[in-house]
């Protein structure tokens, strides 16, 4: 069914305006059933009876609609401003990104007891550089069978190649002739840290 031109699916979307919108729908339907009956032959006392009750409440209902609408503006419907903003996680990322310092490294020397002179030169050494905290470790008999420790090397993760590779260069320069240290990729994990051996 259509009322003048609405569809009644259409009609139902005025209800969510509240009152202004539900004397839209009863001024439309009273418009439809004036109009219907006028296109009789002869038009039924009875039903323009009806028709003009029907008129009076959506008078009444626009009345107060009306009213409604001056007494308490700010319940009108606004339209939404949208808002551009930056979710928490990214500006507390970017603020990390520019406020955080450069990354440190934690280097631990170990030493076989006879090496400990050439341990200590290398920690004093590195200390010099800002990005390394540098502590200085005897390594247990024990400790370096279980590690598998036959000679001076540098141990480091797959993803820290670049940083230990660095650290070699930065002390091959003070080794003694005698001395070297290889490097050793690991598969334990423990970020940030790398760890050098010291052997006699």
């Amino acid at each position: 069914m259509v009322f003048a031109q609405f569809q009644v699916s259409e009609l139902a979307e005025f209800l969510k305006y509240g009152i202004s919108g539900l004397s839209a729908i009863a001024f439309i339907l009273s418009f439809f059933l004036l109009n219907r009956e006028s296109s009789r032959p002869k038009p039924r006392p009875e039903m323009l009876r009806s028709i003009r009750m029907f008129m009076g409440l959506t008078l009444v209902l626009g009345l107060v609609s009306g009213v409604a609408a001056i007494m308490n503006p700010e319940s009108s419907p606004k339209p939404e401003k949208t808002k551009t903003t930056t979710t928490p996680t990214k500006k507390a990322s970017l603020i990390s990104k520019i406020t955080s310092p450069r990354k440190e490294w934690v280097v631990e020397v170990f030493y076989d007891a006879g090496a400990k002179p050439l341990a200590d030169q290398l920690a004093e050494e590195l200390a010099a550089y800002k990005e390394y905290e540098v502590k200085t470790t005897q390594l247990s008999s024990s400790r370096k069978k279980e590690l598998k420790i036959t000679r001076s090397q540098i141990r480091y993760e797959l993803v820290e190649k670049e940083t230990a590779t660095q650290l070699q260069k930065r002390l091959v320069k003070i080794l003694p002739q005698d001395v070297s240290l290889s490097l050793k990729q690991i598969t334990s994990s423990s970020p940030d840290y790398l760890s050098i051996f010291v052997c006699d």
